[in-house]
């Protein structure tokens, strides 16, 4: 009876989210009820308050604080720019380099459609230049800045989130995440350039709506823009410099060993993971201070802002994630669920199409990965990979959310180009197949 009533539960909560009905009340409300199945009536009361100062909060706020100085400096808007001057000018180039510009770039701003709005103003119009079409255009934002770039970066919200939920190291995740990534977004890139090489001839020439009530500028005058910006390469590097660091140290760097070596004493070994992530970010804090020394009292209080918003949204999720998770768990539902899954090989299937699903319908990334993440990861086996879970997780998420016509970045792109979001997802869907295809097997599916 118990099992029956909760799996109407976790349906009605997977209805409600595509119904897009505030996914956090939705995961506290099925939490809470889920808790009161089970015997358990202050077990979501008793979780958010654990949630709320978990280890993971700590790199995530240092991150968001981080990338809202990053965009308050424009060092953002140097880094597009660099990126983008070895290949406006050959066509052959523009679709894949512009797909991969994307990407990077939301390697550094983790918000997808931050990136989007970055990038868009800059790379739209020197498609509709090149001669591509606005879908053609409008599609390869949207499949550079929502690939899952951010996954490259082990601050990433999804990366630290998602190691702590399984209690498995952000280290050891994106090390089996950013080979298969970056290998999935390159097949991506050239899946997409090769399909869309003719370029569907373009025949807006001026300026043209952005579905926003704005108005992008022409082609002529972006090119002239683009010429007159004077990159600045500290600027540049400042959005890249705390990824950087933490790869290399992870690498094995000496010299930036200090980066990844926790304070001698018993109370630092349990922020030994988040430690490292939060110092590479306050350094990219300081770089950015300094590149930017005019404003260094406002960027102060930039930063403090950023960092309460990624608790008011990100951590928020997290949070309310958990309490379903752990109702979830208080049933014996995800115990059951994973036991059939493993009795027939459908793990892999569980976790990368669980997410994607979900992100499909709901449009959030975020949240159908974490979700799976709490309802599922904790209660693995010692014969289960984790971190290959862990990684089709992040994987199914990011390639749902790309495909999903409510997503926000899907929508903003579209927006952007004044093109329906279900003409871009088609567009893209060929590439953003093959390349997922690539990054599943790397991870191995």
């Amino acid at each position: 009876m118990i099992f029956a009533l909760s799996l109407i539960v976790v349906g009605l909560a997977v209805f409600f989210m595509v119904r897009r009905v505030e996914v956090r009340l939705v995961l506290l409300a099925s939490g809470l009820v889920l808790g009161l199945l089970a015997g358990q009536p202050l077990l979501m009361f008793d979780t958010f308050m654990r949630a709320m100062v978990a280890g993971m909060v700590g790199p995530i706020c240092a991150a968001m604080g981080f990338a809202a100085v990053v965009s308050a400096t424009g060092c953002d808007k140097h880094l597009v720019h660099l990126l983008l001057k070895p290949i406006r000018r050959v066509r052959l180039l523009m679709l894949p380099g512009g797909i991969l510009v994307a990407y990077l770039v939301n390697m550094a701003v983790s918000s997808q459609t931050s990136t989007a709005a970055a990038i868009g103003p800059i790379l739209v119009p020197l498609l509709l230049a090149a001669g591509f079409s606005k879908e053609v255009a409008g599609a390869a934002l949207l499949l550079g800045a929502s690939f899952g770039g951010d996954l490259l970066n082990p601050g990433a919200q999804d990366v630290v989130a998602i190691a702590s939920v399984a209690n498995i190291s952000a280290a050891s995740l994106s090390a089996r995440v950013i080979p298969a990534s970056i290998a999935g977004a390159l097949v991506a890139g050239l899946v997409f350039a090769l399909l869309n090489r003719r370029g569907n001839g373009s025949e807006e020439g001026g300026s043209r709506p952005n579905g926003n009530g704005g108005v992008l500028r022409s082609a002529s005058e972006l090119t002239a823009a683009h010429d007159d910006f004077r990159v600045s390469l500290p600027h540049a590097f400042v959005p890249i410099a705390p990824i950087a660091l933490l790869l290399l140290a992870y690498a094995g760097l000496p010299a930036l060993a200090f980066l990844i070596r926790p304070p001698e004493g018993e109370e630092w070994k349990a922020y030994a993971g988040a430690l490292p992530i939060v110092r590479a970010m306050l350094i990219g804090v300081i770089l950015a201070l300094i590149v930017a020394r005019k404003d260094v009292q406002k960027l102060t209080k930039t930063m403090f802002t950023g960092i309460g918003e990624a608790y008011g949204t990100i951590i928020s999720l997290t949070i309310t994630a958990q309490c379903f998770g752990a109702g979830v768990a208080a049933v014996g539902l995800s115990a059951r669920l994973l036991e059939g899954a493993r009795a027939f090989g459908f793990l892999s299937v569980l976790a990368a199409g669980f997410p994607w699903a979900l992100s499909v319908l709901s449009g959030s990334g975020s949240g159908p990965i974490l979700t799976f993440a709490q309802t599922f990861l904790p209660s693995l086996g010692p014969g289960d990979d984790s971190v290959r879970l862990a990684a089709l997780a992040c994987f199914g998420g990011a390639f749902g959310r790309t495909m999903s016509p409510v997503a926000a970045v899907v929508v903003y792109c579209s927006g952007l180009v004044g093109v329906s979001p279900i003409l871009l997802v088609k567009r893209l869907a060929p590439a953003l197949l093959a390349g997922a295809t690539v990054s599943f097997t790397l991870v191995g599916f």
